[in-house]
C-alpha cells in the first residue's frame, strides 16, 4: 500500500514531502528511549570502570546505549519536525548502528568466556578470533543493507510524490531491507548453534578437568548469551514482517509494534548484561586465586592454572 498521509509538494529545503516514518514518532517513545538508555548506560559504565578482563564487552554495551539514546533523540526531534529528512535518517541509522555494537558485545562475551576455559579454542566450531571478525563484519554489512533499504523506501516514495525518478523502486528497496534482516537472522541462528556446540563440548571438557582447576561458569554464560540471541532474533522477525507487509502497512506504521518488538528486546539485552555482568561468569566471586594477582586483565595470556586477578 502506498503512503496515504499528509503531503507537502514542493517540500521545504532539507525536508521530505511526506512523513518518512509513515507516522509521527510519539513524544513518549522518544523520551522513554532517551531516558532509559542513558540510565542503563550508567550500569554498563560502572562495570567497564570496575572490572578488568570484561571491559571490551561492557564498553561495547556502553557505546550502544549512547548511540541508542541519540537515535531516540532524533525520533524525538521528528515529533515536532515531521517532515525532517535528516532527523529520519539519523533516527534509523543510529538505532541500527547500536545493534551492531550489541551483537559485537555478545560475540565478544563468547571469546572472553572461552579464554579462561581449558582448551577453549577447541570448544567452538571455528577459531574464536575468526568468528569475531567474520560475524561482526557480516553484521555491519547486513545493517547497512537495512539502513539503505529504509532510506530507499523513503526516497522512492518522495520521488513518486514529486514525479521524479527514484534511485530504487519501492519493491527493490523492500527487497534490500528484507535481505539485510533475513541474512542477519541467519547469522544469529548460526551463532546460536555455535553456543549449543560450545555447551555440549564444554560438558566433556569439564568432566575430565581436575577438580582443583578453576574454570569460568561457561554453561550459565552460554545460556545468557543464547537468551540475548533469542531476544535479538525476535526483533529481526518483526522487521522481516514489516518488510514483507510493505513499507506503509500495519506492522511498519504502528509505533506500538516498534516499541514492543524493536525497542524492548534491545533494552532487555542491555539490562540483562548490566544486572548479570560478564565478570560473574568468568571470575568466580570471592575466590582468592582471582583476587590475589591483579595483573590478569583483558590482554593477559597464560594457562588456565595461572592466577587471574580482578581489581575489586
Amino acid at each position: 500500500m502506498p503512503y496515504t498521509g499528509p503531503i507537502i509538494n514542493p517540500p521545504a529545503p532539507a525536508e521530505a514531502p511526506f512523513w518518512e516514518y509513515g507516522y509521527v514518532p510519539s513524544l513518549a517513545m522518544g523520551i522513554v528511549g532517551c531516558v532509559v538508555f542513558l540510565l542503563i548506560m550508567g550500569g554498563q559504565l560502572w562495570w567497564f570502570v570496575k572490572k578488568r578482563g570484561t571491559r571490551s564487552v561492557h564498553g561495547l554495551f556502553f557505546f550502544a546505549c549512547i548511540t541508542e539514546a541519540l537515535g531516540y533523540g532524533a525520533r524525538l526531534y521528528s515529533h515536532d519536525h515531521e517532515f525532517s529528512g535528516m532527523a529520519f535518517l539519523l533516527g534509523i541509522s543510529l538505532i541500527q548502528i547500536a545493534t551492531i555494537l550489541v551483537s559485537a558485545a555478545i560475540y565478544k562475551s563468547i571469546q572472553r568466556g572461552l579464554k579462561y576455559m581449558p582448551n577453549g579454542d577447541s570448544l567452538t566450531p571455528m577459531r574464536i578470533r575468526s568468528m569475531l571478525t567474520v560475524f561482526i563484519i557480516l553484521d555491519v554489512v547486513w545493517v547497512l543493507m537495512q539502513i539503505a533499504g529504509q532510506y530507499f523506501w523513503a526516497s522512492a516514495q518522495a520521488a513518486e510524490i514529486l514525479e521524479a525518478t527514484p534511485m530504487f523502486a519501492l519493491g527493490t528497496s523492500t527487497i534490500i531491507f528484507l535481505a539485510g534482516n533475513v541474512l542477519q537472522a541467519i547469522t544469529t541462528i548460526i551463532i546460536f548453534v555455535f553456543c549449543l556446540v560450545i555447551l555440549k563440548r564444554s560438558t566433556r571438557v569439564l568432566a575430565v578437568t581436575p577438580p582443583e582447576t578453576i574454570v569460568p561458569a561457561i554453561k550459565p554464560l552460554m545460556v545468557q548469551i543464547m537468551i540475548s540471541l533469542v531476544l535479538f532474533f525476535v526483533r529481526l522477525i518483526m522487521r522481516i514482517a514489516e518488510g514483507s507487509q510493505g513499507a506503509y502497512e500495519k506492522a511498519a506504521t504502528k509505533e506500538v509494534y516498534f516499541g514492543v518488538f524493536e525497542f524492548a528486546p534491545v533494552f532487555i539485552i542491555i539490562v540483562l548484561w548490566a544486572t548479570r555482568p560478564l565478570y560473574k561468569f568468568i571470575f568466580p566471586l570471592g575466590h582468592p586465586r582471582y583476587h590475589a594477582n591483579p595483573q590478569a586483565q583483558e590482554g593477559s595470556t597464560g594457562s588456565q592454572s595461572a592466577d587471574h586477578g580482578v581489581k575489586a
